[in-house]
């Protein structure tokens, strides 16, 4: 490893820290821990990749390659060659399994919401949660997840279900997001008692995407911005 190398590292895990905390996730849990390491990997590794300082490294490029998923970043920390101890051992906490008893054992001691009981790796875990967190936390846009809302057009008009994600529209030529606001979110429609599944279509640069995937909770479909409004709180009895 040169001397450079630890420099950028350590400037990667500064940022990361920077998103993390932006995205509500804190230090001292195992939820910000794993979230931090995975952003500080991607940006090291991308850092190298296109040859400019880590500060630079757009933030669309981060998350186009965290959507990719899991085996994505795992590249990016073997292209790493991860060598200076202090890295070698960020990324062996990453990829270790964790028991799934006791609790504490399963969160290495802190805090921990996402995957609680798992043991798969931090890398397996968390990496969608990074990918979210690095865009809301420098481009924020639209709902948050987990708003509860209220179709107000389109063909789902009048239906209720929870936000999950800004929909962005992936540029797969250049590994990046399109500039500007989301066009749209995904959402989980709440379809009591219904299994069917039903399609949804957006655009991309190269083409469209397809959603078909019926959850337990409902269906998971994109809605246009345009066609969302939070749900009004239902007034409490008297």
């Amino acid at each position: 490893m040169t001397e450079e190398r630890p420099v950028a590292w350590a400037q990667a895990v500064q940022r990361a820290e920077e998103i993390a905390a932006l995205g509500h996730h804190p230090a001292d849990a195992w939820d910000g821990r794993a979230i931090r390491g995975v952003l500080a990997v991607t940006l090291s590794s991308l850092a190298r990749r296109q040859e400019r300082p880590v500060e630079e490294v757009d933030i669309g490029s981060v998350l186009w390659h965290l959507a990719q998923g899991p085996a994505m970043v795992y590249e990016l920390g073997d292209e790493l060659r991860l060598a200076a101890e202090e890295t070698r051992a960020e990324w062996a906490w990453l990829t270790r399994p964790w028991p799934k008893e006791p609790s504490l054992a399963n969160s290495d001691g802190m805090p921990r919401g996402i995957g609680r009981g798992s043991p798969l790796p931090a890398v397996d875990v968390v990496t969608l949660w990074a990918g979210s967190a690095a865009l809301a936390a420098e481009r924020p846009a639209g709902l948050a997840p987990r708003t509860r809302v209220q179709v107000i057009g389109g063909e789902d008009e009048g239906r209720n279900g929870e936000v999950v994600a800004p929909a962005w529209l992936m540029d797969d030529e250049n590994r990046t997001v399109m500039p500007g606001p989301p066009p749209g979110d995904e959402v989980i429609l709440t379809v009591p008692g219904q299994v069917e599944a039903r399609r949804a279509v957006m655009s991309t640069v190269e083409g469209e995407i397809r959603i078909e995937a019926p959850g337990p909770r409902g269906e998971r479909v994109i809605i246009r911005a345009e066609d969302l409004e939070p749900e009004e709180p239902v007034p409490a009895a008297q």
